[in-house]
């Protein structure tokens, strides 16, 4: 902008002034820069109506201003809320910057900023003009040497390619007379989809959208080499060499990215997604953990925030949550999602990120309209990972709108038209599927029909799954058995004991191993999900055969709280692992009102001798309550706070009762064969339950403590699932207290 052109659009006392040197020696461009950087002030304090009266009285002194109209476009812009199709801002702003290109068409970023408008524009006609633009503004960046300008050309280039490969990837076509896709067929029953997938549709065997690709991938490559701190173009060809399973390719691109961008977390997750998708775990958490130190808290937000994993329900908690009550639900959550704590990874938090980075870079809007996880596909693969099945459905069908705009606009938005989609995902496991919507020349895909309402109904029911990732999904399962009792050495503590059945054979079944070591521990973790007890231990086994388990006991103490707690195993040398977890609620058992330990099943329970007094002078092979049929039950349970009588005797009732909750109905029976020698009966309450009762009298101990133990015998053989219920009665002051168990009687072997 030269000063002559300027100075014809200010008044004469303006000129006169100048002359006169009344004001201060500011020619007229540097009087239009102190007023674009007025707005910029303004702005910078939330005063858009401030800016953009500023900028308009630059327009009015100078009617071709293209830098003032491009700031009040974009001005203008920063006010159309998101999804906003019509509104007079919207239309103010994209007339600014059209004439910001009409008067300096020689700088890229004004028609890089109108491109930005017209992507968000839902007329079809207007997201036609948007290649030519780019191509305007690609070559007014090349011939002036602006880097950043020239990569931002390129990167929406490439997103332009991105939305047409969004038509065509993961192609199927139909077979047969299908010409459709029967949403209500689909969401009715799995097998229907299964029939659906098996014979009426079929991929296409050929590269759908391999040149729009390509294409894609050229650009934004030149976008990374001539801006390697280029973090938007870099995620999306990250996305793109993923798709192709390219992965080492994409973890070169963002090796790169983080060399030229060290200070940068949005690099460093692409690290972390590029090294997570490869399987380097280890690695990925350290990328991760040097992304979230590097993020400013807006980065690192959408990291931190459990509302897109959680139920209806909880999103409602959650967002009343102060941020300290989010950060300890954030901590406590990823403790209980985290597959093992022996290694110190957490395979289901890396996860969570390389999935949100990678619907970030994949699904977000570049006009800032919506991120990639506000999408509906990007909520989907947050909770739900890679789809199994990934089908993209043509509708194939001439509509109404291409025959009225064929004379319009030629066969562009014809062929736009004819290749509106309906997209599957597929979910084999849970048996999820949802089915999206895209709209012709966009990427924001939509769910179709009814589906929001499947998807939010699936989302309460099951609402996150992790078992794409390999640490959960072979995970195999620890039985375990937690048992609480009173501990008389030490005050406020209580006595808890673990015991888990490893199934070490099932975990080396596809190795030629003879012997091994298995490393076994049990972890605890408080509310907050921090550790307070941890105790491994690590033997050499020799399995005999794949049903081989090896039974583990541990003894510890713990205050009065609620506890996650953990048995789990590891066999390096077979990269397999297994673990048992259970929320449990550690009670006190202070007082003097009576009280009942846990009741704890064993296979077998026999004192060490004649003079037992507590649950530790006891040999006991542990179970985690799971028995095959004919096998006995042991049970051991303490009493405590009993009375003694004048005589100084205890005198109490115990009262075991048996139910059956789940069998095939068939009468049964259960009798005591050790343990007490003066039972004295059994009671039939019906073809579920039978009821075994006895009387007891004791000296008296310290602290009113009893030990009872005793084997059931279950006859019949009865494969079911048994609650066992103990009550006790003290019969010197009348109070009773309960303790109960459940047991599971089946042929099925522990590893399955």
């Amino acid at each position: 902008m030269t000063g002559r052109r300027a100075v014809r659009f200010f008044s004469a006392p303006a000129i006169l002034t100048l002359v006169l040197g009344a004001a201060p020696l500011l020619g007229p461009v540097g009087l239009c820069a102190q007023t674009l950087d007025r707005a910029d002030s303004l702005l910078a304090t939330g005063d858009t109506a401030g800016a953009i009266a500023t900028l308009e009285r630059v327009i009015d002194a100078n009617f071709r201003h293209a830098e003032a109209r491009y700031r009040l476009g974009r001005v203008l812009w920063s006010r159309v809320p998101p999804n906003t199709k019509v509104s007079a801002d919207r239309r103010r702003a994209e007339e600014q910057l059209r004439y910001a290109t009409r008067f300096e068409p020689d700088s890229a970023k004004y028609w890089l900023a109108l491109v930005e408008v017209l992507s968000r524009d839902d007329v079809s006609t207007a997201r036609l003009l948007i290649p030519q633009y780019l191509e305007r503004a690609r070559e007014a960046a090349a011939r002036h040497g602006a880097a950043a300008e020239l990569a931002d050309a390129e990167y929406w280039m490439a997103r332009d390619d991105w939305k047409r490969y969004e038509h065509l990837a993961n192609r199927y076509l139909f077979v047969g007379d299908a010409i459709a896709v029967d949403q209500a067929v689909l969401m009715n029953d799995w097998r229907d989809l299964e029939t659906f997938l098996r014979r009426q549709v079929t991929p296409d065997p050929g590269d759908p959208g391999a040149l729009s690709r390509l294409e894609a991938e050229e650009h934004l490559r030149t976008a990374v080499a001539v801006n390697p701190r280029h973090i938007d173009a870099a995620g999306l060809l990250v996305v793109l060499l993923g798709e192709e399973e390219r992965w080492p390719e994409a973890y070169e691109v963002a090796r790169t990215v983080t060399r030229q961008a060290p200070d940068s977390g949005r690099a460093w997750v692409l690290r972390g997604l590029a090294l997570t998708r490869m399987g380097r775990w280890r690695e990925a958490q350290r990328a991760f953990e040097r992304a979230l130190q590097r993020m400013s808290p807006e980065e690192r937000a959408p990291y931190d925030n459990l509302a897109p994993l959680l139920k209806a329900v909880d999103q409602v908690s959650y967002a009343q949550m102060s941020s300290i009550e989010r950060e300890q639900l954030g901590r406590l959550y990823w403790a209980v999602a985290q597959p093992l704590y022996l290694d110190g990874l957490n395979e289901a938090r890396l996860e969570f990120m390389a999935r949100l980075t990678y619907v970030e870079h994949r699904w977000r809007d570049p006009g800032g309209e919506f991120r990639g996880f506000e999408s509906d596909r990007g909520i989907v693969y947050l909770r739900y990972g890679p789809p199994d099945v990934w089908a993209t459905f043509g509708r194939g069908r001439v509509s109404q709108m291409r025959l009225a705009m064929d004379e319009l606009v030629g066969d562009a938005l014809s062929s736009m038209e004819y290749e509106r989609n309906t997209i599957l995902w597929a979910y084999r496991q849970p048996k999820l599927r949802f089915l999206f919507s895209l709209t012709p020349g966009s990427t924001h895909i939509t769910f179709s029909g009814d589906f929001r309402a499947f998807y939010e109904e699936a989302r309460d029911i099951f609402p996150v799954r992790y078992d794409n990732v390999p640490a959960v999904a072979e995970m195999d399962s620890v039985a375990t058995q937690f048992v609480q009792f009173r501990n008389d050495s030490a005050r406020g503590v209580t006595d808890v004991a673990a015991f888990g059945v490893v199934p070490v054979g099932h975990m080396i079944r596809e190795t030629d191993l003879d012997e091994v070591d298995v490393t076994a521990a049990v972890i605890v973790k408080d509310a907050l999900g921090y550790e307070v007890h941890r105790d491994v231990r690590t033997d050499r086994v020799a399995p005999r055969d794949t049903l081989h388990m090896e039974r583990r006991s541990w003894r510890f103490a713990l205050s009065p709280s609620e506890y996650l707690m953990r048995v789990e195993a590891r066999v390096p040398v077979a990269d397999r692992s297994a673990r048992g977890s259970s929320v449990i609620t550690v009670r006190g058992f202070g007082g003097s009102a009576l009280q009942v330990s846990d009741l704890l099943v064993a296979q077998r329970v026999a004192p060490r001798d004649s003079a037992f007094e507590r649950w530790t002078d006891f040999l006991i092979a542990p179970s985690a309550g799971r028995f095959a049929p004919g096998s006995p039950v042991g049970l051991l349970w303490e009493i405590y706070n009993l009375l003694p009588d004048s005589a100084g005797l205890t005198r109490y009732e115990v009262a075991l009762r048996v139910t059956v909750t789940e069998f095939e109905r068939r009468q049964f029976v259960a009798q005591i064969i050790g343990g007490i020698s003066d039972a004295i009966g059994l009671s039939a309450l019906g073809d579920d339950r039978v009821m075994i009762e006895y009387d007891r009298e004791e000296p008296g101990r310290a602290g009113g403590t009893q030990v009872e133990y005793l084997v059931l015998d279950l006859a019949n053989d009865q494969a079911a699932t048994y609650e066992i219920v103990v009550t006790i009665t003290d019969l010197v002051t009348g109070q009773t207290a309960t303790a109960s168990r459940n047991i599971q009687v089946t042929k099925t072997p522990l590893t399955r």
